[in-house]
């Protein structure tokens, strides 16, 4: 057999040869006696040739019974007669080595080849005679060199460099489980690795022993345990690690082998046994923003003090309660329960404070790290969905495990109510108001020229909004101070008769082109109020705004707010019939009169009564007229900004009688108040002819309660007229409309109610 000698390459390996002369200078052997070894020729197919002043060999150099030996002394003949070994010493380096020579005992010529790469490059005694074989290895192995990267790699992947042991309760703090894993240098879980696992303390295994031994798994490996007694434990656990022999060889080659396996320790961790504990309830609101009329969830989460555990199967039913409507002033500290304050007495005492609970959750639990989304309900146990409220406000959640209402069982592990705070960061929420608009324009139609304005009436907004500078803590942003007014055009700009063909469609305006283009946009504060836009009014910067239609064709106004973490996003629409103004290029003819008379104005609540509208003057071909009902509000309300009783109810007008009366149908009110009528007349496209703003005389119906007893019911008015269905096109209201200084003396305000999300 030939002499094959080697010395270490500085270039190969990449990381490994940066930390090559490191690892020489740091060699160390521990010493450990071992008997002598008498050692024969290596195996045909177990190395690779290569020329360096003559034929050499890279690979396996000698072998016994059952191990291979590689040379790690460049230029000394390899001697078959060993003594003694030593171990060397543990470290990223002899568990790679050893892995691979355990792994690859019975590998191919090309596996062995690089193995004595390794060695030589990591180990060689000699490196500067090992540099020019190194060459010539390469030079005639030439795939030689990506097989030593690849098995270095391999080894890091599966060479155990730690070994990890996790506990988790499972009764109570009287049984649970040990998870056991084996880690590469990398921190990966590695299979194939033996290991020992030891509880120290008042517990054992499930095999009535306080060891366990196994081989590691691709995954962690959990093994139960229960305890003995009360007090502290400690979980170790012990691995093998693969072990690199050297023999040192007075004149002759030094040689290593695979040297067997090691049991050292990996991380150890303590845990407490005992019976009782203490729940914990982790709760966070699902959305820091929720709008009115949607659902309020919260996120509660199962868990119990450091230290403690669950009993295995333990039914703990929390309880929950949802306080609404608190407003800015009242985003103080938490307000947290005593320490041995019951729930009970806690939401009494909240009660004193001002602070009573609007909606109810509860929620179930048999362990730790359990989550439910719970969505609050009208009454407590009930089944009825709670919504947001309209009106707005932030909302927060309390929180507890009620003694009383455990089990007898339960009742064995708690000691005393476990209670979350109010006002707690997680647990609280902002409720968004929605927002009403009711608007029309000033006239709805016009010629070029004309200075357009609209009326805006807005509410919704909490009354204190644009103040509010948001709270980092409770995760709630700051007020958006102004909403905005915007006017669009839309007509052929050629012609006033390819106007038509441009009617404003749609909620949300078109992508300005030559027939749609963007007037202005003014700001305006987004508070509750009317606002008048155009005619020189002032915007929110105080400047007077002045509207005028240059062109003939459509003008829309469209009110808007962007929302913020207060108030739902809002907007008119487009399409509204109520906010475009109809510019001619010359004077049309004259409107027809509208009035409009309620019957009759006094009722009792659940009475009938309704409204008339008479029609003087030529109509155009297909006009209607829509007739609206809201419900009975307090005097002094802001009219329109309610629900309806009669929703634009639609009358057809025969446009051949100069003269007609329609009547709406009838309704009835179930409360006391008054009750605002809107009637409109409109072209058959849905265009606004002529209207009123509410509240005109005439156009009111007072609902008064009944007596004690009730009076008789009233006799039904005269059998009305035909009334054809309803249609979407929205509120409608009546104004009567004379000629020159009398129609403009009318001021047509008219309102109605458009908002969207």
């Amino acid at each position: 057999m030939n002499m094959v000698v080697f010395r270490r390459c500085q270039s190969a390996l990449g990381v490994a040869a940066v930390m090559a002369l490191a690892l020489v200078a740091s060699l160390v052997f521990a010493a450990m006696p071992a008997a002598a070894v008498t050692l024969s020729r290596a195996d045909a197919g177990t190395f690779l040739r290569y020329e360096h002043g003559g034929e050499q060999v890279i690979g396996v150099m000698a072998k016994d019974s059952t191990n291979n030996y590689y040379c790690i002394e460049a230029d000394e003949r390899v001697e078959y007669q060993l003594g003694e070994s030593v171990k060397l010493r543990d470290d990223d380096t002899a568990r790679r080595l050893g892995w691979l020579m355990d792994h690859y005992r019975d590998g191919t010529a090309a596996e062995h080849a690089a193995i004595a790469v390794l060695a030589h490059d990591l180990l060689d005694l000699k490196p500067d005679t090992w540099k020019s074989r190194r060459v010539s290895v390469m030079r005639d192995n030439p795939t030689l060199r990506r097989k030593v990267e690849q098995m270095w790699e391999e080894a890091g992947s599966n060479a155990p460099a730690n070994a990890t042991v996790t506990r988790t309760y499972a009764e109570g703090t009287r049984t649970g489980r040990v998870t056991v894993s084996v880690t590469n240098a990398q921190g990966k879980t590695i299979a194939g690795i033996r290991y020992a696992a030891t509880l120290n303390g008042p517990a054992v295994f499930a095999n009535g022993s306080a060891t366990v031994t196994g081989i590691s798994g691709a995954e962690p490996i959990v093994y139960s345990w229960k305890a003995t007694g009360e007090g502290e434990v400690k979980a170790s656990v012990a691995y093998d690690r693969k072990q690199v022999d050297v023999f040192a060889v007075a004149g002759g080659q030094d040689l290593v082998r695979y040297g067997g396996s090691s049991q050292v320790s990996g991380k150890a961790v303590n845990f407490s046994v005992r019976k009782e504990f203490v729940p914990t309830l982790g709760t966070a609101v699902a959305a820091k923003v929720v709008d009115a009329g949607q659902p309020v969830v919260d996120t509660v989460t199962s868990g119990v003090d450091d230290g403690d555990s669950w009993a295995s199967g333990l039914e703990l039913r929390a309880s929950g309660w949802y306080f609404d409507g608190l407003g800015v002033g009242d985003l103080s500290e938490p307000v947290m329960p005593g320490a041995d304050e019951t729930a009970k007495e806690f939401i009494a005492r909240l009660g004193t404070m001002g602070f009573r609970p609007s909606a109810y959750g509860e929620a179930s639990f048999t362990a730790p790290g359990q989550r439910v989304d719970v969505r609050a309900t009208a009454e407590p146990g009930g089944d009825a969905a709670y919504e947001a409220p309209r009106g707005g406000g932030f909302g927060t959640w309390v929180w507890a495990f009620e003694v009383e209402k455990l089990s007898d069982t339960a009742r064995q592990y708690i000691g005393k109510d476990v209670v979350s705070g109010f006002l707690e960061y997680t647990e609280t929420n902002s409720n968004r108001a929605r927002v009403s608009v009711e608007s029309t324009v000033t006239e709805h139609t016009g010629v070029v020229g004309s200075e357009l304005s609209d009326t805006i009436t807005v509410d919704g907004f909490p009354d204190d909004h644009g103040s509010f500078d948001g709270n980092v803590k409770l995760g709630i942003g700051a007020d958006r101070a102004m909403a905005q007014v915007s006017v669009w055009w839309a007509g052929d700009p050629n012609d006033s008769a390819g106007d038509e063909a441009y009617r404003p469609q749609g909620e949300t305006p078109p992508a300005e082109d030559s027939n749609h283009r963007l007037i202005g946009v003014w700001d305006y504060p987004a508070v509750n109020g009317r606002i008048r836009v155009g005619a020189g009014a002032p915007d929110a910067h105080g400047d007077p705004v002045h509207i005028v239609a240059e062109s003939h064709g459509w003008y829309v106004f469209v009110w808007s707010f962007d929302g913020d973490d207060r108030v739902m996003p809002a907007s008119s629409a487009y399409d509204d019939a109520w906010e475009r103004v109809r510019i001619w290029d010359v004077a049309r003819p004259r409107k027809p009169a509208l009035t409009t008379q309620v019957e009759p104005g006094i009722v009792r609540v659940d009475e009938p009564f309704r409204d008339t509208a008479r029609i003087v003057g030529d109509v155009p071909e297909g006009a209607y007229v829509t007739f609206t009902a809201y419900e009975a509000v307090e005097e002094g309300a802001v009219p329109g900004m309610n629900g309806v009783l009669l929703d634009e109810a639609r009358a057809e007008v025969d446009h051949t009688l100069f003269e007609q009366t329609i009547a709406s149908p009838q309704v009835r009110s179930p409360k006391a108040g008054l009750v605002y009528w809107r009637a409109s007349l409109r072209s058959r496209d849905g265009d606004v002819l002529v209207s009123h703003e509410l509240g005109v005389e005439g156009e009111t119906v007072t609902v008064e309660a009944p007596d004690d007893p009730p009076a008789e019911p009233k006799a039904d008015p005269e059998p009305e007229k035909p009334v054809l269905s309803h249609t979407g096109a929205g509120v409608v209201a009546i104004i009567v409309v004379g000629s020159g200084a009398a129609a403009a003396a009318i001021g047509a305000l008219a309102f109605r109610r458009r908002s969207r999300r």
